[in-house]
């Protein structure tokens, strides 16, 4: 009988993708700069150690390391949002995370073009954004920082979360049609105790729905991945019926 393999593609794992790998790199971009930042914060005056040119020449670096890292997410952060929310799966933290990117690229936007239109001379509007910009805008960033690595931090759960799913579907399809699944080989560590009682629920809480197939085989397969061996023959047959209702 012809095999017909699973037809849904197993999930990406995050680093194998983009956005993940280009959400790390924005972060440490923009730490690099909130470290500078933090320098200035908490030095106090001591800070007249370095010289006002170098200083001016630190805070241009620092800011320019933020800004960049704050838009180097952006496209990816809003490319993750996007997705989860095609497939109704958005919550009120990539809401949040969407907004506080949406707050800071404009705002810092509606500044660079209040300082550079000088034409507007005083109106309420080029005012407002002069004045009050730069406060919305470091706030929004700085936020913006925190949303981006809790944005990588749900992709990492959701991941996994989809990865159980998956593993729990291709199961079912299988069992559908008759198809055992290959049971990876064992590996036993050679000063592996015997597993006890409390070891074997654990692996029974591992298993859910797949508690009543569990055969020695496999048995001994999940208390390997644990570093444990199996315990005596009549143990183990007591542990299966138990597993097996």
């Amino acid at each position: 009988m012809n095999r017909q393999p699973f037809w849904k593609p197993e999930p990406i794992q995050p680093d194998d993708g983009w956005i993940a790998p280009w959400l790390k790199w924005s972060g440490r971009v923009s730490t690099v700069g909130w470290i500078i930042y933090g320098v200035f914060a908490l030095a106090f005056d001591d800070i007249a150690v370095i010289p006002a040119v170098a200083q001016s020449w630190l805070v241009i670096l620092g800011s320019a390391l933020i800004v960049t890292g704050a838009e180097m997410n952006t496209f990816p952060m809003v490319v993750a949002v996007a997705r989860k929310w095609g497939a109704g799966k958005g919550t009120k933290l990539d809401a949040v995370a969407f907004a506080v990117s949406l707050v800071g690229s404009v705002t810092a936007g509606l500044i660079a073009f209040s300082i550079r239109q000088t034409r507007l001379g005083a109106s309420r509007w080029r005012m407002f954004a002069l004045d009050v910009g730069p406060l919305i805008v470091g706030i929004a960033i700085a936020a913006d920082f925190y949303a981006a690595a809790v944005e990588l931090g749900l992709l990492r759960s959701d991941y996994e979360r989809e990865m159980e799913q998956w593993l729990e579907e291709r199961r079912q399809w299988n069992q559908a049609r008759g198809y055992v699944e290959p049971v990876p080989p064992v590996v036993i560590p050679a000063d592996a105790r015997k597993a006890k009682m409390p070891d074997f629920e654990r692996v029974l809480g591992r298993l859910n729905g797949q508690r009543s197939t569990l055969n020695v085989e496999q048995l001994e397969s999940e208390l390997a991945g644990d570093g444990l061996r199996l315990p005596s023959e009549s143990t183990v047959k007591r542990w299966l019926k138990v597993a097996r209702g």
